[in-house]
């Protein structure tokens, strides 16, 4: 009987592990911060792949936005957002300085010092569903 329960436990948990949504990437949100600081769009693209979503903001700024790309993990994240899944955010400027040379965007980097965000899934988006550190 004791072995019964015990498989039926770990076939719970198991399939509760099966049904939770999978992030995109292997790495966490905080080493993507560290991956992604200073490079450009084409660096970026080359490590994280296209996005899902481009987004002109005001300014000249652009977006893009994985969805459901990276998990927010360890213990300097809030229970209730530990090891959740996010979509990643990250914002791109143009330099101050143009170039003439090489391609327009070449020189846009990822915006400092809140570049790198993230949106919460399944969240009514305001001001507490999206995060930057």
């Amino acid at each position: 009987m004791k072995r019964l329960i015990i498989l039926v436990l770990a076939l719970m948990i198991c399939i509760q592990g099966a049904c939770r949504p999978r992030a995109k990437s292997e790495k966490s949100y905080d080493q993507i911060c560290r991956l992604v600081a200073g490079k450009t769009e084409a660096e970026v693209e080359r490590l994280l792949g296209k996005p899902d979503r481009l987004d002109q903001l005001p300014y000249g700024e652009e977006r893009w936005t994985w969805w459901n790309y990276t998990y927010l993990a360890g213990k300097d994240w809030a229970p209730e957002v530990r090891d959740r899944v996010v979509h990643l955010e990250i914002t791109f400027a143009a330099p101050l300085v143009t170039t003439v040379s090489g391609s327009v965007r070449s020189g846009w980097k990822v915006s400092e010092p809140y570049g790198v965000g993230y949106v919460l899934p399944n969240e009514t988006l305001n001001k507490n569903a999206r995060g930057r550190v």
